[in-house]
């Protein structure tokens, strides 16, 4: 694995800034292995049905509620499409090993693909994709859906292990992968729980008959504890952690101040995880919370919102050096005027009280 791909930092302006992110991205394509291919393009696929079916959704003005929506096919395509994308690049920074590879992207990728593609049908020809028993055809497309899934976890927890594994990665990267990883282990528990929790209430006790009204209670633990939050949250930690950790590189921040506020989000993401799921297994509804749970969820929210505006920060540090670049070309100087406010990549000289001279270092 190279280690050329990864950004360094140090960037100077918002053109050099956005030649260095398509650089490394045009990087890990050329890069990649024909398995991590193989999960682009089939997300890629993936992403094209979502965005076709929201289309549809949109000419039709069809319904986003209910077992019978266009909310699936977008849902699941879109859903499928970035974990796809996501697990090919993840690949990047693993020990390579080809056979490994192609197996777990292959099985991945087909199982994904045929995954959404039965979700697709059923939603066409106007039947629940879900927890349908109501004819031998319908039965048989809901097994085999559940025979992919598994497959898909046991992929899942095979990557999730291999990121455990030594990586040519900085600290904040490694570790936004892992947990992020981690977390995608745990989406998978909440989508097996859905399962056990969603056939008995869609059959009926005595006849066996399928219960086409229970199917939207499938999800409702209690009274009104619904897992589809927590099993949402953490299939997508695996975007939003290893993203920041990504964006973050291309900063001037040290890897000490860039793990931190990977840190800092991952305890955040993962406290919103656990107060969803109090919510979830207590069966009440998401903001039904008491003194201490809603405690815990400002808590996490304030750590996870507080990271992206921290890169946003580091962002504007090279918005404000291309400021400083313009002015001191119009003023042809060196040093220009500036109030007491300056990061840390200039050098600051003081004049009087409120005012400083600053220039780069």
């Amino acid at each position: 694995m190279s280690e050329a791909i990864l950004p360094t930092g140090g960037v100077k302006n918002v053109g050099s800034l956005i030649r260095s992110m398509v650089a490394t991205l045009r990087g890990y394509w050329k890069q990649a292995n024909g398995y991590q291919k193989l999960l682009y393009v089939i997300g890629a696929l993936l992403l094209a049905s979502g965005l076709f079916h929201t289309g549809v959704l949109i000419v039709t003005d069809g319904s986003l509620v209910g077992p019978v929506s266009w909310r699936k096919p977008i849902v699941f395509g879109l859903s499928a499409e970035v974990t796809l994308i996501t697990v090919g690049w993840i690949m990047t920074f693993l020990p390579r090993h080809r056979i490994r590879g192609w197996l777990l992207s292959g099985a991945l990728g087909i199982s994904f693909l045929v995954e959404v593609f039965l979700i697709d049908m059923q939603q066409w020809r106007g039947v629940p994709s879900h927890f349908n028993f109501s004819t031998p055809f319908d039965t048989a497309v809901f097994s085999v859906m559940g025979v992919l899934i598994v497959l898909i976890e046991i992929v899942i927890i095979v990557v999730a292990v291999w990121a455990f594994f030594p990586l040519k990665t900085p600290l904040s990267l490694t570790w936004a992968i892992r947990i992020g990883m981690l977390l995608l282990v745990v989406g998978q528990i909440f989508g097996n729980l859905i399962i056990q929790n969603g056939v008995p209430k869609v059959t009926d006790p005595q006849t066996g008959e399928f219960i086409y009204e229970a199917v939207k209670s499938a999800y409702i633990f209690g009274e009104a504890g619904s897992i589809k939050v927590p099993h949402s949250l953490t299939l997508h930690a695996v975007q939003v952690l290893p993203v920041l950790a990504f964006l973050l590189l291309f900063t001037n921040w040290s890897e000490s101040r860039r793990l931190t506020a990977v840190i800092v989000a991952a305890a955040g993401f993962t406290g919103l995880v656990a107060v969803s799921s109090i919510q979830t297994f207590s069966g009440l509804a998401l903001f039904d919370m008491r003194l201490l749970v809603r405690l815990g969820f400002g808590i996490s929210a304030v750590c996870l919102i507080v990271a992206y505006p921290a890169l946003a920060l580091g962002f504007s540090v090279v918005v404000l050096r291309q400021v400083i670049e313009i002015v001191l070309e119009m003023s042809g100087n060196d040093r220009v005027l500036f109030t007491r406010i300056a990061p840390p990549e200039f050098a600051v000289h003081a004049i009087a009280p409120d005012k400083v001279f600053l220039c780069f270092k």
